[in-house]
């Protein structure tokens, strides 16, 4: 007989858990899903220059914007010649956004997408990039 009821709420309590997290609201999920990976991998060196800080999803406007943080650590030279670049360091980000299979559920939704990158050195922001679902589809 206790075994019975154990397992009734065992099954109760399992039940709940799933519907209240197939209830967790789309925006929501994008939140702690952007809260969770900073947590856990950043920062992140992507390469001898660029460092993923954090990433942040804001629930803003219809569908939220996606935000990622990088630092960039650049010599003189190096800083001159993304200056020079900063178009097509747009244009690269653009790629990355359409041809991401991590990011689908996202680009389904319509989240907007927004990277900026900071000077390591100087700490001043040297350019942000913001891509709408018009831009990226």
């Amino acid at each position: 007989m206790y075994a019975r009821v154990s397992y009734i709420l065992v099954a109760a309590l399992t039940t709940v858990l799933f519907l209240s997290s197939c209830q967790e609201k789309r925006q929501d999920r994008f939140e702690r899903e952007a809260r969770e990976y900073t947590e856990q991998h950043c920062p992140k060196r992507l390469d001898p220059v660029t460092t993923l800080d954090s990433m942040v999803f804001v629930q803003e406007g219809a569908a939220g914007n996606l935000i990622q943080y990088y630092t960039l650590n650049l010599t003189d030279e190096q800083r001159t010649e993304v200056m020079n670049n900063l178009g097509e360091i747009g244009d690269q980000n653009l790629k990355v956004i359409r041809n991401s299979i991590v990011f689908n559920k996202q680009k389904e939704a319509g989240v907007d997408f927004t990277f900026i990158y900071y000077d390591a050195t100087k700490g001043d922001k040297i350019v942000e990039y913001h891509f709408t679902k018009e831009e990226y589809e």
